[in-house]
């Protein structure tokens, strides 16, 4: 059995290894999306490169997210090519210990990098894009030629009874309480456009008394055949309740760990499909799982590369599984979250399966 100062020697150099690989994909979705959201803001003249780099900066760790398991896997390889490079894990073989036990220490650490990933990382990634959406808010308030009738944006439907009403918010916060930048189409019984309305953001208000409507400011309203008409403040009235609209507009990878079974029970309780938060929650519970499989499969090239030589092929083919692994888990996901497959099979099935391929693997190479 290896020693505390090994075990944690063999974690410190995964843990830095999977930081530093991190890092550069962390960086390269950074690099991408500043040009990405320069060009989208080109024509506000005074948007500062500051202001540029902290949208991007607070929404960059969403996105990397889905990275982290590649990461771990590029993490382990290069932690076990380095170690049997300085004959590390060759010292630690010959003195008569067995693969399963230098690979313990990996596996921990990889099994607490993703439970730090579920239960710290989401959140926080999850609040940095909410910050980083209410910072775009602010830019593109100041924006005037924003309100065009280009398809970018995100797009919502609200019926109503003498008519339904089409949103378009450049811009959409706390799950549609909060637009910015919006172009609204009112349409009659009949599905006539009666009414265009430009404003630059719009509030969700809740009223027993005025009724629920949105706050409308700084908005244009043009009608067919009539001279447009500007007004500082504006309602527009809806006939949908606060949790109707939040259920409505909120995806399950806006929901953090710790708020997915909460709302999927008002999911639920709203008459929608529960079953993609639940799904995604099993997920996140079994990312731990996920890491240690990328670690297995990572050390079933790995270890044959150090030890036979290089063999392109072995560490392309461990490169592919792992990607594959990922690939299925998402399909998984996609059929748990539409009830194909029950949401604790949709989540760690994958995972399972990764796992014990690595392990039979690993027992073939090592004992024949």
């Amino acid at each position: 059995m290896i020693g505390k100062t090994m075990s944690l020697y063999l974690a410190g150099t995964l843990l830095r290894n999977t930081i530093g690989i991190f890092a550069l994909f962390f960086a390269l979705i950074v690099v991408v999306d500043i040009i990405e959201f320069s060009r989208n803001v080109s024509s506000i003249d005074d948007v500062g490169f500051g202001e540029v780099i902290n949208v991007v900066l607070l929404r960059a760790p969403t996105f990397a997210e889905n990275v982290l398991p590649f990461c771990v896997m590029f993490g382990a390889s290069a932690s076990l090519i380095m170690l049997n490079r300085r004959l590390e894990l060759v010292v630690a073989r010959a003195s008569g210990v067995s693969v399963w036990q230098f690979l313990l220490p990996l596996g921990i650490t990889a099994a607490l990098m993703g439970g730090f990933t579920s239960m710290v990382y989401n959140p926080l990634a999850l609040n940095g894009q909410i910050l980083s959406s209410a910072e775009e808010a602010k830019i593109l308030v100041r924006g005037e030629k924003q309100t065009d009738t280009g398809s970018k944006g995100s797009w919502m439907r609200l019926n109503q009874k003498d008519g339904d009403l089409v949103l378009r918010a450049q811009v959409v916060q706390n799950a549609g309480l909060n637009l910015t930048q919006i172009i609204v189409y009112r349409f009659d019984a009949k599905g006539e456009m009666i009414e265009r309305i430009d404003a630059s953001a719009a509030r969700f208000v809740e009223s027993s008394s005025q009724g629920n409507h949105y706050e409308l400011t700084d908005l244009i309203s043009v009608r067919p055949g009539s001279k447009s008409q500007t007004k500082a403040k504006g309602i527009l009235p809806v006939e949908i309740s606060e949790s109707q609209l939040q259920a409505n507009q909120t995806t399950v990878n806006n929901v953090s760990f710790w708020g997915l079974k909460e709302h999927a029970t008002r999911i639920q309780l709203a008459g929608k499909n529960p079953l993609p938060y639940l799904t995604r929650h099993q997920a996140l519970l079994a990312l731990p799982l996920l890491f240690i499989a990328m670690v297995l499969l990572a050390s079933t090239v790995s270890l044959r590369f150090a030890r036979f030589g290089v063999n392109a092929k072995a560490i392309l083919a461990g490169v592919l599984a792992g990607f594959m692994l990922y690939v299925l888990s998402k399909l998984l996901v996609t059929f748990g979250s539409n009830g194909l497959v029950p949401p604790f099979v949709a989540a760690w099935s994958a995972a399972i399966v990764a796992s014990l391929i690595g392990i039979t693997v690993l027992l073939h190479q090592e004992d024949g």
